[in-house]
């Protein structure tokens, strides 16, 4: 089952220890002391990254609090999520759709 959680306070980075701007689901996988990987956004870690930046931005940009760009925040969000998965040595694979009947 998925569940969306929402906090006011995000925990600090794994990597650095400053301030989150996104963590998201923990992923199929487990790292090397066999804990889930969860994905996080943190602006110091993550700004090379093409996907990542491009999150950075729309959200610096405020489009987070805008319900007009919510489809271009969702396909960042999916870029973003599979640049994450990519690091981890993971790939997205498009499912076909079955038909409506």
């Amino acid at each position: 089952m998925n569940e969306i959680l929402r906090i006011q306070d995000l925990p600090p980075c794994s990597r650095c220890g400053g301030d989150l701007v996104v963590t998201t689901a923990g992923m199929p996988q487990t790292d090397e002391a066999g804990q889930p990987i969860t994905l996080e956004l943190c602006k110091s870690c993550d700004a090379a990254k093409p996907a990542a930046a491009a999150l950075l931005a729309y959200f610096t940009e405020g489009g987070g609090h805008d319900i007009s760009r919510s489809a271009e925040g969702a396909r960042l969000l999916m870029e973003w999520t599979k640049e994450g998965m990519a690091d981890h040595g993971w790939s997205w694979v498009e499912t076909p759709r079955p038909s409506p009947n």
